[in-house]
């Protein structure tokens, strides 16, 4: 039981040495960040191994360390209010960290896919019309967005993928909407306000969606070459 321990907390060093590996590297490549903060977060990617590898809890756990790690070892980081700062980086990581946790559809059959698929497609198809304002290019690109996100959902319950990652960044992606609506406004603009809302999402939404993208097809092929190599997963 102590060796198992001993074994768990090791794993967990190495993850969090990968994440700041990874973080570093995606640092020094300037298309990956954004202008005022965030970026395509190919660091991700070793809390959701984590997660699925020693489980939910050390999952958060590593999210947490890595965090630390980071700001201990001075790297960009917007940091000017407590609750700013759980929004916009600990919530966020800890919320991938527990993906493990939540996979509620591990059995979903064909209904429960195209149910899914459709609430899923619905919230990206308006989220990019309440973004961009009631105009054609707006409609268009939030029907091709719905379109793909349902071929993509039902795709991916059907195939028993690990899901838990899509509502992990969901739930980033919401919390630093929130921190960009009451702490990062528009010039001119009062917390909350609608315009806030419109940026917020926007800005938000686009190297979040990519980091998903990366995370959803790199992290399940890593778990199977891992188990392959006689890994134990606990999820």
């Amino acid at each position: 039981m102590k060796k198992d321990q001993t074994q768990k907390l090791v794993y967990m060093a190495l993850y969090v040495v990968l994440y700041i590996v990874l973080k570093w590297v995606g640092n020094l490549i300037p298309f990956l960040q954004m202008p005022n903060g965030g970026s395509i977060e190919l660091e991700l990617i070793a809390v959701f191994i984590a997660s699925y590898h020693l489980g939910w809890q050390r999952g958060a756990g590593v999210a947490l360390l890595s965090w630390l790690m980071t700001w201990i070892l001075g790297f960009p980081m917007w940091i000017y209010y407590p609750m700013q700062t759980v929004l916009d980086y600990v919530g966020p990581l800890v919320a991938c960290g527990l993906a493990s946790l939540l996979w509620p559809f591990k059995n979903t059959g064909k209904a429960g896919a195209v149910a899914m698929g459709i609430l899923l497609a619905a919230g990206a198809f308006f989220g990019i019309v309440n973004s961009y304002g009631r105009i054609m290019p707006a409609f268009i690109a939030g029907g091709v967005l719905a379109i793909g996100t349902f071929i993509f959902v039902y795709w991916y319950l059907s195939e028993k993928k690990r899901f838990g990652i899509v509502i992990a960044m969901f739930l980033k992606y919401f919390l630093q909407v929130l921190s960009g609506v009451y702490y990062w406004m528009p010039e001119g603009e009062y917390p909350g306000s609608p315009a806030s809302w419109a940026f917020s999402l926007s800005y938000n939404l686009w190297y979040n969606l990519v980091t998903l993208i990366a995370c959803i097809f790199v992290v399940p092929v890593l778990i199977e070459r891992l188990k392959k190599a006689s890994v134990k997963f606990v999820a």
